[in-house]
């Protein structure tokens, strides 16, 4: 069988798609990616896929030349896709969501191919939106997302996200980290790129907590702000580990007591999966997607939400402290969250597209 998977560049579009793809060449099936991919491409690539990269760009300028730039844009992308499928003659073609995608996705319609989208967050995007009727099948990340599509194709694969448990054990990561066993560890994962705003608030709340003694981090800060708080934490000795980007991830999920994130699918997903206790800041330009994520294990008390304009050092340094706190532990945390979060989702999806 030969699968299309039409995708965005961004992370939380193409680790989904890549985990399923593995997945399905596990399974003797051929996968050929296509997409506005970006710089994503390249690493799409080096996972051993095919790709064909489309002009699409996404609609920012509302402007009359915006619109005719996007238009322009778009009916380019189109005429591009309707090319990408007729040359690949794929048996199904698979959508992860974003602008990216839209224009292979209604070119397969369009042509006749069995289709199916895949919806990452809560909310669904403007893209899944349109093409939901359409499509023969729709997966979803949450239970949540089930009420926006037609029950009668819409299955609960869940998100592929970085779930599998470390080989290492907790000792040997912190060891590898260069914390100390004793004591907690605080983690902030703001994402590849970073969050300036999330980075500046956690190193002032982490003068006040490593001030008890005690306490210990891991600050992703992202490539941008790397060598600012590099410099920083060494100037001020706290105990802090400084990382642009932290692979495995899932190192980091196993040892820290503590998660203070943004709340994408993937990254929601995966605190699920372990189980961590987390504060989760949602990216506040993203049409409220991110807070409707954190939503999920907020609501039912496994995470502390706290907005961004509502983002403060009190208020990050109070929700940690609650997130220490007996209310909070991972034991608890996994009994709240029974029924929120599924495991496997790329066997899952991959199952969704074999039966498409």
């Amino acid at each position: 069988m030969k699968v299309l998977f039409a995708t965005g560049g961004s992370g939380g579009h193409i680790f989904p798609a890549l985990q399923t793809a593995l997945e399905l060449k596990k399974r003797g099936h051929e996968v050929l990616f296509a997409g506005a991919l970006g710089m994503a491409q390249d690493k799409i690539e080096a996972a051993g896929f095919n790709c064909r990269a489309i002009g699409a760009q996404g609609f920012k300028d509302r402007s009359p030349w915006g619109v005719l730039c996007f238009s322009f844009s778009m009916a380019r992308a189109f005429a591009q896709s309707i090319g990408i499928v007729r040359r690949a003659a794929p048996d199904k073609i698979v959508g992860f969501g974003g602008y990216g995608a839209f224009s292979i996705m209604l070119a397969g319609i369009l042509l006749g191919r069995r289709t199916m989208i895949h919806e990452q967050n809560v909310l669904p995007g403007k893209a899944n939106r349109i093409l939901g009727p359409w499509v023969k099948k729709i997966a979803v990340s949450f239970k949540d997302s089930l009420e926006y599509f037609s029950s009668g194709k819409t299955v609960w694969t869940g998100c592929p996200c970085h779930d599998r448990r470390p080989s290492r054990c907790r000792q040997e990561i912190l060891s590898a980290f260069g914390l100390k066993p004793q004591g907690k560890i605080i983690a902030l994962l703001g994402g590849s790129q970073g969050s300036r705003r999330l980075n500046e608030v956690f190193f002032e709340a982490m003068q006040v907590l490593t001030r008890r003694g005690g306490m210990q981090a891991v600050h992703m800060t992202g490539k941008n702000d790397h060598a600012v708080y590099a410099q920083k934490y060494k100037e001020s000795g706290m105990p802090v580990v400084v990382s642009a980007f932290i692979s495995p991830v899932e190192e980091l999920y196993a040892a820290a007591d503590v998660m203070v994130s943004r709340a994408g699918a993937a990254t929601v997903s995966e605190l699920g999966a372990f189980a961590v206790p987390a504060v989760l800041v949602p990216y506040p330009f993203a049409g409220h997607h991110q807070k409707h994520n954190a939503l999920v294990p907020a609501r039912v008390f496994a995470a502390i939400l706290i907005e961004q304009d509502h983002l403060t050092v009190e208020s990050l340094v109070h929700a940690i402290d609650r997130c220490l706190g007996e209310d909070f532990t991972r034991a608890r945390i996994h009994e709240k969250t029974k029924g929120s979060f599924v495991k496997d989702a790329a066997l899952r999806l991959a199952d969704a597209v074999e039966q498409i």
